[in-house]
């Protein structure tokens, strides 16, 4: 607790020294937040109440982690970034991009096997005696790009713990971010898929068939922090851990 009433101050303090901080005048009335395309549909509802409250607009820009770094690193810099990967944040704040000491994380997520709902696959717990090759059989394994998509990256860490990443190499087939890997399970273009849980959650068709133990991965924590001098990029990153977010972000199936 003590620790995140000090994130606090500091977030607080980068919103009360920066010129011009008075809303009410109608400058700095927009921001632009790079976010993890994991999060768009919770950050919808998010934007919406903060919008509502502060009488503003955020602009989104929904992509893999991976990918919204390297737009920052080419010059593409937004108000608030908000990563699905520590790395990720890390390379962006080793550039100079990240204001000092208004990182944070925000929420944590799980990883999950997926399948078609109208599949017959059976629910299974995911261990080393799972056949999961087998289970996949001359099909492929739908998930992120592990080169620049968290979940993809998380996944191979997962398939690699339990000694199957280098047989399933082959079958993976590989998307620009979580929400595409997901799209193809709904498509039912692959018997499995791994995705965030929250991903699956969202989906009438597909269906959780594992989840993944923690110790098979690095922890899925979403990091954020303000990229610029607007004011109200440190009141958004404020309202992202504030009560009134607190239920939006337990109703899409997040932790923290």
């Amino acid at each position: 607790m003590k620790k995140i009433c000090i994130w606090l101050c500091v977030v607080s303090c980068v919103v009360q020294s920066t010129p011009g901080a008075e809303l009410r005048n109608g400058e700095r009335s927009e921001i632009m937040v790079f976010s993890a395309a994991s999060l768009t549909d919770v950050m919808k509802e998010i934007v919406n109440a903060f919008e509502k409250k502060h009488g503003t607009r955020v602009k989104m820009n929904m992509a893999s982690s991976g990918t919204l770094a390297r737009q920052i690193s080419q010059g593409m810099v937004p108000d608030v970034y908000i990563s699905a990967s520590r790395r990720w944040m890390e390379f962006v704040d080793s550039l100079g991009y990240m204001k000092k000491g208004t990182v944070k994380e925000v929420v944590e997520n799980k990883l999950v096997l997926i399948a078609p709902s109208v599949a017959s696959a059976k629910t299974v717990v995911i261990d080393r005696s799972l056949d999961l090759i087998g289970m996949i059989g001359d099909g492929r394994l739908s998930m992120g790009d592990p080169a620049h998509v968290p979940a993809g990256k998380y996944a191979k860490e997962a398939l690699t713990h339990f000694g199957w990443e280098s047989v399933l190499e082959k079958h993976v087939l590989p998307a620009k971010d979580v929400r595409s890997a997901l799209m193809v399970m709904e498509m039912g273009e692959a018997p499995l898929g791994i995705v965030y849980r929250t991903d699956a959650l969202k989906s009438r068709k597909v269906r959780v068939v594992g989840t993944f133990p923690p110790e098979a991965h690095e922890p899925i924590v979403y990091m954020a922090g303000v990229c610029s001098d607007n004011d109200l990029a440190g009141l958004f990153m404020l309202f992202l851990v504030s009560d009134a977010s607190l239920e939006i972000w337990h109703g899409f199936g997040f932790i923290r």
